[in-house]
Formats: structure tokens, C-alpha cells, sequence
């Protein structure tokens, strides 16, 4: 790398990255071994390395759209976008599981029931009426 590329803004006596001992440790993505002395140069690259792996590009090219800041997909907006989406999905999940499909409307389904209608002389107009005519009809002699 040149130092052409690096502001420096310190007065004496510079010391490098690679002369610089790293004291922490590092996490289990890393491809360091911090049982080993390590300095600030590796361990920034391994930081690099790993943050590759985290890229946004190609998000919101399905069915998502997620927000932008100065013109891209941060990661936090797209678990902000995801934990909304998932939310929602789960409220609509929960509704679904309290609907009781026998007592739904199949007047909005358009079906040609012909002759069959109910004891009233009604076409039915939900699936446990529609089922109970069926069973009715092919139980009358």
C-alpha cells in the first residue's frame, strides 16, 4: 500500500499498523488465531475480510423494497425491512388460524350450484351449508 493514499496528521515518530500489537481477541468468523500475537494490520484486514461477506447488493430485486441511505442498501435496513415483513407475516398467520373455514362466504367464488339448494330453498351460502346440502342430497332417497 503507499503512504501516498494515507493522511497523516501526526507529528514524530510514526508507527505502522504492523508494528502495532493487537491485545483483544477475535470472533469465531475470523480466520485469525488469537492464541497468537497478532498485530493491528492483520487483524483490521480479517475485520475487512469478514465485512465482505456481508453485501447488500441484489437486495430489492424480488419483492422487497428496502430503504435507502445516500443511494444504498444498508444492512440494518434490511433486517429492519425483514423483522417488519416477518411481523407481518405472523399477524397474518395468527388470523388465519382463528378463521373457521366452515363458516366461510363461497358466495364471492361465482359457483354454479344448479338444482341444489338448502332445506329453505336457499343456495348455500358458506362450505359447512354447501357440504351439509351435498351430504343432505345424497342421503335423500
Amino acid at each position: 500500500m503507499s503512504c501516498n493514499k494515507i493522511k497523516a496528521t501526526c507529528t514524530g515518530v510514526r508507527t505502522y499498523a504492523v508494528c502495532t500489537q493487537y491485545e483483544g481477541t477475535v470472533n469465531s468468523d475470523s480466520s485469525l488465531d488469537d492464541t497468537t500475537c497478532l498485530n493491528l494490520e492483520e487483524t483490521t484486514q480479517d475485520v475487512y475480510n469478514q465485512l465482505e461477506g456481508i453485501s447488500t447488493e441484489g437486495l430489492g430485486e424480488l419483492c422487497l423494497t428496502y430503504t435507502l441511505e445516500e443511494g444504498k442498501i444498508l444492512v440494518k435496513n434490511v433486517l429492519k425491512k425483514l423483522e417488519q415483513e416477518i411481523c407481518d407475516l405472523k399477524t397474518k398467520v395468527e388470523q388465519l388460524e382463528t378463521i373457521n373455514i366452515c363458516n366461510q362466504n363461497i358466495i364471492p367464488c361465482n359457483l354454479d350450484f344448479g338444482n341444489l339448494l338448502n332445506a329453505c330453498g336457499n343456495q348455500p351460502a358458506t362450505l359447512a351449508e354447501t357440504l351439509q346440502v351435498i351430504l343432505d342430497n345424497l342421503n335423500t332417497p
